[in-house]
């Protein structure tokens, strides 16, 4: 049995805490616990130590941690002289006798269990049982006429009772060892399962090295054919072979993960000391809700006065994580998604790319480096023509889009073309036993092959193959070099930087829906004494971080709406109450958006009252374009309603909490 808490024993009544000792200490239920021990007398008071069972076990109370172990051999049982007249059995020398124990009286003046409160079990000796020992004791009590007990030492029960204890370890000993014979089968078998299955990878292996090479060898062989035949460059042939281009000197870098331990407000400290060394200063606000929002995979829209600095954060902010950023000028008169992805000609039978999906095939082809896509002037064009149906594409979230650039049938057409022509070349090469002519120019030059390629392919003159080959080649290139479709890759950002003025269109409410518009002011109103008191003098300042691409947030979805939540209550309420009168639509995406933002924003070590004061910045204020004075209802204006709705924004945000470290809300409020 284990031993009791003190509050357990004290919740236990006296009949249970009797029974309890005795089946701690292997006594009967219905026998009195008798005990055997040596009277010590201290001061003027008489215990009774070393205390044993009848049968020779020592014993001790059942609590945890009471006086270490609180054993009653050691501490002893107090005897009453008033009860007992004890002085009559003590002499200097030693006393053994055998007694009868029961519990202390629950008397508060003198109950030891009730005045210490330490130990429930408390035992006293019951005076009439007391009887003088001559011997040491054994299991069997003799009395004697004189009306003493005649003890004689017993160890036959002692070591009965050790050998059956010894018995029981050696029985677990024995179980533990079967087991232990079993989790070695079973170790021996797995591993004979893991070698067998090793060895069937590596024979996989081979066989798959053996065609992998041999596809490399076909491919070479094609790709060395094509090359002599001119139909394809030297760039082309390399990434056809997947040989890797002659790169820079390694870059040197501090190292996000293992320089700065991951922690983002070390990063952030470090990119705007690594900015300022280079004369580019930006408020630390932004770049904390900058990074904020690249995480969140979402549209990021700038808006500000042209000069404000938006394009320049972009530029900035990807050379000193060492990513790359491209600047795509948005003309006026853009009106569908092929202004912005281009379209397949096929008259041409190609692809025409634009810069902007040149950058998505350069960020494709460089997975580890981030790419920032910035559609400069965002709102010359009306973005919902030209952007909708990409932006749509982004609001998967459980996986990376594909982007449909046109059919597959296309380029099996040209494909299937080329192949023909192919095959012509070379029976043509077989059947003049000119097998050995390998470029284009020798076979335009070879007046047999000139000849039979002609008469074939149906032309007059070798103008006609020069012109055919060079149309072959544009083709073949526009398939090699545009795939019919690729997927979003994971390191690439899409901002929009917008101008709101009169040579603008405003965002439609699809835009502003599914995007963070991220507000800046002009350079000319920041305090450049509070920024440069911002500045940490960081180690290696003069070094780009270098960030994994799951560092700057992952594609997933967004937190599920939690009617519990603090947030979704907060967003909720003022939907109900305010935005919803104001003609404002919040939806389910934007509070998900909001909690999707406000867990990055937190983790990145901000506070909750600027989450809401930015989340309010960036997707509620865009869409407060209305008439204040229209009337709402009889005497109340949109204007009351704005009026209102500061004042509980003023109550539920700490201004304190955002001083220096955002723009206020509030006074951008007061503003409209």
């Amino acid at each position: 049995m284990e031993k009791l808490s003190l509050q357990q024993a004290r919740e236990m009544s006296d009949d249970a805490i009797l029974d309890y000792l005795k089946e701690y200490w292997n006594i009967p239920i219905s026998s009195s616990i008798q005990v055997w021990g040596m009277i010590r007398r201290a001061d003027s008071d008489y215990w009774l130590i070393n205390v044993k069972l009848i049968d020779g076990d020592f014993i001790e109370y059942p609590i945890k941690n009471l006086l270490e172990t609180m054993s009653i051999q050691i501490s002893g049982i107090k005897i009453s002289k008033k009860e007992t007249k004890i002085d009559k059995y003590f002499s200097d020398g030693e006393r053994y006798i055998s007694c009868f124990l029961s519990l202390k009286p629950k008397e508060i003046k003198s109950d030891s269990r009730i005045k210490f409160s330490y130990n429930p079990f408390a035992l006293k000796v019951n005076s009439n049982s007391i009887q003088l020992l001559h011997e040491l004791p054994s299991n069997q009590v003799v009395e004697k006429s004189n009306g003493t007990y005649m003890l004689q030492q017993n160890i036959v029960t002692h070591y009965s009772r050790q050998e059956k204890k010894i018995q029981a370890l050696n029985k677990d000993i024995e179980s533990l060892k079967v087991i232990l014979n079993n989790e070695k089968e079973h170790k021996k078998n797995l591993i004979d399962e893991i070698e067998v299955l090793a060895l069937k990878i590596k024979k996989e292996e081979d066989i798959m090295g053996i065609k992998l090479e041999k596809l490399r060898t076909y491919i070479k062989t094609q790709a060395n054919l094509l090359l002599d035949l001119e139909f394809i460059d030297q760039e082309e042939y390399n990434n056809l072979l997947m040989i890797n281009k002659e790169t820079e000197l390694n870059e040197k870098f501090v190292d996000f993960e293992n320089d700065l331990y991951s922690y983002k407000q070390e990063a952030i400290s470090h990119i705007q000391a690594y900015l300022f060394e280079q004369d580019i200063v930006y408020p630390r606000y932004i770049l904390e809700d900058f990074l904020a929002l690249i995480q969140t995979n979402d549209l990021i829209i700038l808006a500000g006065e042209s000069g404000s600095g938006k394009t320049n954060l972009i530029k900035s902010f990807a050379k000193a994580i060492g990513g790359k950023s491209f600047i795509i000028p948005v003309k006026p008169n853009w009106t569908s998604s092929e202004d912005l992805l281009g379209y397949y000609n096929p008259l041409e039978k190609k692809y025409l790319t634009t810069p902007f999906l040149e950058a998505l095939l350069e960020a494709k082809d460089n997975p580890d480096i981030p790419y920032f896509i910035c559609l400069d002037e965002m709102n010359l064009a009306r973005v919902e023509y030209y952007f909708a149906d990409f932006l749509s594409l982004l609001e998967e979230r459980n996986e990376q889009p594909e982007i449909k650039l046109y059919s597959e049938d296309e380029s099996s057409h040209i494909l299937s073309e080329f192949k023909n022509v192919m095959d012509t070349i070379e029976y043509t090469k077989e059947k003049y036993k000119k097998k050995n002519i390998v470029n284009f120019m020798e076979l335009l030059q070879d007046e047999e092959i000139n000849k039979e390629l002609t008469r074939i392919f149906g032309f007059s003159d070798k103008d006609s193959l020069i012109k055919y080959h060079t149309d072959l080649r544009r083709m073949l290139s526009g398939i090699l070099n545009t795939p019919s479709s690729i997927t979003f890759p994971a390191n690439v950002r899409i901002i929009g930087a917008i101008n709101i003025d009169e040579t603008t269109h405003y965002l439609s409410p699809k835009i502003l829906d599914r995007a963070h518009i991220m507000k800046f002011d002009s350079p000319l109103l920041q305090d450049w004494d509070i920024i440069a008191n911002e500045i940490v003098d960081v180690q290696n300042k003069g070094l780009k971080i270098k960030f994994k691409i799951e560092d700057l947030g992952s594609r997933e979805a967004y937190p599920s709406f939690d009617r519990d939540d603090e947030f979704c209550k907060t967003i909720t309420d003022m939907t109900r109450i305010y935005f919803s009168p104001l003609g404002i639509e919040v939806g389910l995406r934007t509070i998900r958006q909001g909690l999707n933002y406000q867990k990055i924003f937190i983790e990145q070590g901000s506070n909750k009252d600027l989450v809401i004061n930015n989340f309010i910045l960036h997707k509620i204020l865009p869409k407060m374009t209305f008439d204040g004075s229209k009337s709402i209802k009889e005497n109340v204006t949109k204007k009351n309603i704005l009026l209102d709705f500061k004042v509980k924004l003023e109550a539920i945000i700490n201004k304190e909490n955002i001083e220096n470290k955002g723009i206020y809300v509030i006074d951008e409020i007061s503003k409209i």
